[in-house]
């Protein structure tokens, strides 16, 4: 499925390309972590807390994607990863 990615200052936001129509919306203190796969530089990954209020621990969800390029993949990771430092005294 092909998607648009949004990353702005205080979350991420994936839309369907064909229609713009939100599919998630993910707050930077849910995501845990950030980075691309080692066998392909096109693609990244993020997880994100599902229930953190769960008994048993927090539960997490790995959303997988693939760039059009290596250097979009690079400057996506980045922009995530900088999320992260804009919005570490949110939680």
């Amino acid at each position: 499925q092909e998607v648009l990615l949004d990353v702005k200052e205080a979350e991420v936001l994936v839309q369907e390309k064909a229609s713009s129509r939100l599919l998630c919306r993910h707050p930077y203190p849910s995501i845990s972590c950030v980075g691309r796969c080692t066998c392909s530089s096109k693609i990244f990954a993020f997880c994100v807390v599902t229930s953190p209020e769960s008994p048993d621990g927090s539960t997490f969800d790995c959303l997988v994607f693939a760039s059009s390029s290596e250097q979009e993949c690079e400057e996506i990771v980045e922009r995530i990863a900088a999320g992260f430092k804009h919005t570490e005294w949110f939680v």
